[in-house]
């Protein structure tokens, strides 16, 4: 079995896969599991690696030698980087978990998708096959799934009854909280920072009804970005830019912009976006990206439409817009 996460592999992806490599192999001691990551793992992920998941990342495997594949934490096959293309047309069954919204062409693809978008990581779901199945994981599997909860909640943020009594089954089969919280909070490098600064530097500000939306357009780091945009005060932030020939896109927004404007990130922009510039989105509600072609500011403009539009007709209709000068240095 060949177990994959998204391009560059963040926490999440990387601990469910050890996990449910963990799982595969006490269902069947005779099986053997690969874990890959296209373009390797997030620069998290490799703290993890050395400190608590001990296990080798294939980033080039053979996909025709294996009998089964699975991919977790990945939303559409174009997230596989250079494995979309021998995942999709292999012969072997493919088996998606994920907790993102789920999108359309999945179930054409996969022999089985498990998805559970009120799940707030994959490692959760990941645990709860575990419950299930009336196993318990060992402590080194119990760390590695608290640490992907916590940074794929924003270190509980976003966190539900669900996530707060999954942490508590995981601390009980000896997971350390002190190390996972240690292993997870990260300093900036300077290429993050000076993408967070260039990101307000080239702002665009559009006002909808009361809602401040921070449009801007960065080389790398988008999702950071957003969350900058959105540290500053927007409440929805859109980050576009090119990394190698594709097209980024970046969606974050507060929790009560989702709340209020009921506006999902994942279905409502991320996915329709990628519909309309020829490639794939999804996501959170309040966390979404999009792969696509084309260029930023068209991504951007097409962007501040889908959500003017969603706001027209889902609430006031003397909805009103109102645009902000862009900064000179844009």
């Amino acid at each position: 079995m060949l177990i994959i996460g998204h391009q560059n592999s963040d926490p999440d992806a990387l601990c469910s896969a050890y996990a449910f490599s963990v799982l595969a192999h006490r269902i069947n001691r005779k099986g053997h599991t690969t874990i890959a990551s296209p373009e390797g793992v997030s620069k998290l992920s490799k703290q993890i690696l050395s400190t608590v998941v001990p296990i080798v990342v294939d980033e080039n495997p053979d996909i025709s030698k294996f009998g089964l594949i699975v991919t977790v934490d990945t939303n559409t096959l174009q997230q596989l980087g250079q494995f979309r293309d021998p995942v999709q047309n292999s012969t072997k069954p493919l088996i998606m978990i994920d907790h993102h919204a789920p999108h359309p062409e999945n179930a054409k693809i996969a022999t089985l998708v498990l998805c559970n978008q009120n799940s707030t990581s994959t490692c959760e779901m990941i645990l709860e096959m575990y419950t299930k199945l009336h196993m318990m994981p060992d402590r080194k599997v119990s760390q590695a799934l608290l640490i992907g909860i916590l940074i794929e909640t924003g270190h509980m943020s976003i966190a539900n009854r669900k996530t707060f009594a999954a942490a508590h089954t995981l601390v009980k089969a000896g997971a350390n909280p002190e190390t996972a919280l240690a292993l997870t909070r990260t300093t900036m490098d300077d290429s993050e920072r000076i993408a967070r600064i260039k990101s307000a530097q080239r702002l665009r500000l559009e006002k909808i009804d009361r809602w401040l939306i921070a449009l801007s357009e960065v080389g790398s780091y988008h999702a950071s970005a957003a969350r900058g945009l959105i540290a500053i005060g927007a409440h929805l932030a859109i980050v576009a830019g090119k990394r190698n020939d594709d097209l980024t896109i970046s969606l974050r927004c507060t929790r009560e912009f989702l709340d209020e404007t009921k506006i999902h990130l994942g279905t409502d922009l991320a996915s329709v976006l990628g519909q309309k510039m020829g490639g794939m989105g999804g996501g959170h509600a309040t966390a979404a990206g999009a792969n696509v072609t084309g260029e930023a500011r068209e991504a951007l403009k097409l962007s501040i439409m889908l959500v003017r539009e969603f706001l027209q007709k889902s609430s006031k209709p003397n909805t009103q817009t109102e645009g902000y000068a862009q900064n000179s240095q844009s």
